[in-house]
């Protein structure tokens, strides 16, 4: 493949055809049908691996009846992430960026350095917004002694945090935001960008859901998209104004522990308030409000681009756009 063709292989863009080759000199030169389609088409060919082979597992524990057993289908979440959607990130990463690329996405997901203000806002206010709506959904705990709520910090919300941090959460922000909301803002801008990956974001957690019935299920699956559409102008702009993936998981993550919890055991808000699931939902609508939020600050346009932590012609992009911004 050319200099001049690798130059031109982007979504959306055309790629000239290569000349023949023999079949030894495609596999040496081409990588073959499959390497080529991959690196003409890395979007696609992640969502045909994450939809097909990344969906196995979930879906699976759904059509036997069996999501109500947490261990199981928890299990089968995290397997789904790491075979689903970290494995082909990173493989097509690797087939399309190169060593530099697959190196430059790793750095991007263990850089911890985002100072003390992005920090609070993962820690405290995505928690506080969070707590807030739902208080406003719940009401009043019916336990509000201060030893009740302080005890609960530990095993309900911290313990919670780590293990959907570490086995799901981290990762699956590599994918979606380091790999796809990254390539797509490249291509369409970021605001954009984070339109389209919402409702492709929300089915992937469309086996959760699916024990609802098909009616309930399909409502369940148009809200999230609309509500996963601020989460990810959120998330999108912290990654852009920090460069860290590791922030981008973190803040899934404590939305989740203030939540539901890590599918065993139960957030903070599902602690105080047994048997409310409609609390459940309130880390969606604080990120909703908090994604409003970024949107009127920045007035739509949402980021200054970290260049520094894109691939080069990534970099030169998101370059051009802020000087036309």
């Amino acid at each position: 493949m050319s200099l001049i063709q690798k130059s031109l292989i982007e979504e959306g863009q055309h790629v000239p055809a290569e000349p023949e080759r023999t079949a030894s000199s495609a596999g040496r030169v081409g990588g073959g049908a499959v390497v080529r389609f991959i690196r003409r088409r890395p979007l696609v060919s992640f969502f045909l691996w994450a939809y097909t082979v990344g969906q196995v597992l979930p879906w699976s524990v759904a059509l036997a009846g069996l999501a109500d057993r947490v261990w199981l289908m928890t299990g089968a979440v995290v397997v789904s992430t790491l075979v689903g959607l970290l494995l082909p990130a990173l493989v097509i990463t690797r087939i399309v960026d190169g060593p530099e690329g697959l190196h430059r996405l790793w750095r991007r997901a263990v850089n911890v350095r985002v100072g003390a203000v992005w920090a609070a806002a993962a820690f405290l206010l995505v928690p506080a917004v969070t707590l807030g709506v739902g208080l406003l959904i719940g009401g009043a705990p019916a336990d509000r002694s201060a030893g009740f709520l302080l005890t609960a910090v530990g095993p309900h919300f911290l313990l919670p945090l780590v293990i959907t941090f570490g086995l799901i959460n981290w990762w699956e922000e590599v994918a979606w935001m380091g790999f796809v909301q990254v390539r797509l803002q490249d291509w369409r801008g970021p605001l954009l960008a984070a339109v389209i990956v919402a409702p492709l974001f929300a089915l992937q957690h469309s086996a959760l859901i699916a024990g609802q019935g098909a009616l309930a299920g399909a409502v369940l699956l148009v809200v999230l998209s609309v509500l996963a559409v601020p989460f990810r102008i959120a998330v999108g702009w912290a990654y852009n104004r920090t460069g860290s993936l590791f922030l981008v998981g973190l803040i899934h993550a404590v939305g989740n522990a203030a939540t539901g919890g890590d599918g065993i055991n139960a957030g903070y808000l599902r602690h105080l308030y047994p048997g409310n699931t409609d609390v459940t939902m309130a880390h969606l609508l604080a990120m909703f409000l908090l994604g409003l939020l970024v949107l009127i600050i920045t007035r739509g346009r949402l980021l200054k681009v970290d260049t520094a932590t894109l691939p080069p012609r990534a970099a030169a992009t998101a370059h051009r756009t802020q000087e036309q911004s």
